[in-house]
């Protein structure tokens, strides 16, 4: 116990050392909420796979092969390794949009409407993946050491709130290359030690494991067959392609290569570590009477390392630092992906446009020790690890899935569809899963169509409201398809009409901040103000201009000198009076990007001079 404790001290002085470190590198909510979009492929992939693998997914996905058998990996192995592919496919739609979140995306999309009910599904369903994290780690403090979950639960809260507030994505991204390497090495380690175990104290063959599983073992569709595959494909793979933390990965990434490569060696390690489960199952099956209900399954891998180790404390200790690295380096991604929605999308756009940079880290790093404190009062109350999950991902699927991929591929869809397929898709789900917990019982057991909480119903409502209504409303306007579409971003830009030779121009060049970061150039400068910033107004008076649009309210401000937005300049209000600016043009478009910066210097000081001389 005292070795584990020491390690603990040990590996959270670690993860907080990293956050310090990061967080002296902040200066935008671009910085803290994607890491400044500067992340490569081997973090990026590290983090993808550490996010989705939890202490509770090793026990879990044991347990299930366990008993189920391999029909099992259609519930939750499959569509993780899946989901990560499909979301590199998704790549370069995804990382030209110049959002910090899927809510933000929707109101460029769609308007204001739905900013705020995106926002509250995605914090939900955050939430409800970070209780599984509390839950594995209490599992594995209570099996080793016999220690009550109310103190695993406060470990975890107290670990994450340190690092994770200090050091934002970029914190959380590299604690989770470190996290993953523990819990790799771990679930690896366990698989070798269950197949051999048998094999040394029997001299049993490996073969014979196999071929010792209980007939329907091998069964790859035992769960309905054919049409409860794919309905539970239809449950999962939704929900986990249009998951808001690794679209803020794909955002946070340097460029596209390396957002896409990073995806898809994410799904590679997952089906790593999901393999080793595999092969853990293959052995403790040979080693334990495998209990009957869910959650016995499910701490059998505890149990072998107990009874394996016992004589080892040093082990057992630096195994519980793997779980809790596991555990940690989810609950930190949804924790803040969660905390995200309600600070950018609720109060910044709603309660405080005019918010500086300084007051939004303050207001962000509240959000997200709330957001684990909640995730960790409700794990105290689900029975098991897999609960949690599927009853999260249901909720995406059937409410904001066809809204979020309707505004990357379908013109026609509005925010009056999306409206409708959001909150009639979405509360028919909740409202199933509160019957079958209540009144009806498993709904499976009514129909093998109802599996996964009735999700098809669900979706089928969201997919006829969401299709019919946007059908049945008049198309959105230009303003909201051009950040999406190319031809349609083609009628509102307007390039800069800059004399390269103005000495203006000249002194504004020296004055621009500029380093490479993959294939783009990030370039900034301050603009700062005689007086105090009337932002609000500010942003007004650009927006009466052509060029100038602020799409998701008036916290952000782009001028449209391309059909890449995130090569546009963009404005954020820095300081009391002070106006950042920024662009991300590519290397080759870096003499275009400085034009564009100062053509929006330009503009800003154009708009100072009339509020200076009392003409506004």
């Amino acid at each position: 116990m005292y070795t584990f404790l020491i390690l603990l001290i040990l590996y959270i002085a670690t993860l907080i050392a990293i956050g310090w470190h990061f967080a002296k590198k902040q200066q935008t909510m671009t910085d803290f909420w994607i890491a400044g979009r500067e992340i490569g492929t081997m973090n990026i992939g590290l983090s993808a796979a550490a996010s989705w693998l939890t202490a509770g997914a090793l026990l879990g996905v044991t347990g299930m092969f366990l008993s189920i058998g391999i029909g099992s990996i259609w519930i939750f192995v499959a569509p993780n390794i899946i989901a990560l592919a499909a979301i590199a496919l998704l790549v370069p739609r995804i990382k030209r949009l110049p959002s910090l979140t899927q809510p933000e995306l929707i109101e460029i999309r769609y308007g204001p409407l739905l900013r705020i009910p995106i926002a509250i599904a995605i914090t939900i369903v955050m939430i409800l993946f970070a209780v599984t994290d509390f839950k594995g780690f209490s599992y594995v403090l209570s099996t080793f050491y016999g220690i009550p979950p109310i103190y695993s639960v406060m470990i975890m809260v107290i670990a994450i709130s340190l690092y994770v507030t200090l050091g934002g994505l970029r914190a959380v991204i590299w604690t989770d290359t470190i996290q993953f390497i523990f819990l790799a090495t771990l679930a690896v380690l366990i698989g070798a030690a269950a197949l051999y175990m048998p094999t040394h104290d029997t001299g049993a063959s490996v073969s014979s494991l196999f071929a010792g599983m209980r007939g329907g073992f091998w069964d790859l569709f035992a769960l309905g067959g054919i049409t409860g595959v794919f309905i539970m494909q239809i449950a999962m793979l939704p929900g986990w392609i249009t998951e808001q933390d690794p679209w803020q990965r794909v955002w946070a990434a340097r460029d596209v290569k390396s957002a896409r490569y990073g995806m898809l060696l994410g799904s590679v390690l997952i089906a790593v570590v999901f393999g080793a489960c595999f092969l853990a199952a293959i052995g403790l099956n040979s080693l334990y009477q495998v209990p009957a209900d869910p959650i016995g399954a499910e701490q059998l891998y505890l149990q072998f390392i107990a009874d394996t180790f016992a004589s080892t404390p040093a082990i057992i200790a630096a195994i519980a630092i793997g779980f809790a690295a596991a555990s940690m380096s989810c609950a930190d991604t949804f924790a803040t992906s969660g905390a995200s929605c309600i600070s950018r999308d609720i109060y910044q756009r709603f309660i405080k446009p005019d918010a500086t940079m300084g007051e939004m880290r303050t207001i962000n790093r509240v959000l997200i020790v709330a957001m684990i404190t909640i995730s960790a009062a409700i794990s105290m109350h689900v029975e098991t690890i897999l609960d949690a999950v599927i009853m999260a991902t249901v909720i995406g699927t059937s409410s904001y899935f066809l809204p979020i991929m309707g505004a990357l591929f379908w013109r026609r869809a509005t925010a009056e569809g999306a409206l409708a397929g959001l909150m009639i898709g979405g509360s028919a789900q909740i409202a199933l899963i509160v019957a079958e917990a209540t009144y009806l019982g498993k709904l499976d057991d009514i129909s093998p169509l109802l599996i996964e909480h009735g999700v098809l119903i669900g979706l089928s409502l969201s997919a006829i409201s969401f299709v019919g209504v946007s059908l049945a409303t008049p198309l959105s306007s230009d303003h909201y398809l051009a950040p999406f579409f190319h031809d349609v971003a083609k009628r509102f830009v307007r390039k800069p009409s800059v004399d390269r030779k103005d000495p203006a121009y000249a002194r504004f060049k020296k004055d621009i901040a500029e380093h490479v970061s993959g294939e783009r150039v990030h370039l900034s400068a301050v603009v700062e103000a005689k007086d105090v910033l009337d932002w609000k107004q500010l942003v007004s008076k650009l927006t009466d201009m052509r060029a100038w649009i602020a799409p998701s309210g008036i916290e952000v401000a782009y001028r449209l000198s391309s059909t890449d937005m995130i090569a546009c300049p963009r404005i954020v209000h820095g300081g009391e009076n002070q106006v950042w600016i920024f662009a991300e043009p590519s290397a080759e478009q870096v003499d275009d990007g400085k034009l564009g910066l100062f053509a929006a210097y330009r503009d800003i000081q154009g708009v100072l001079l009339l509020k200076a001389s009392g003409e506004i």
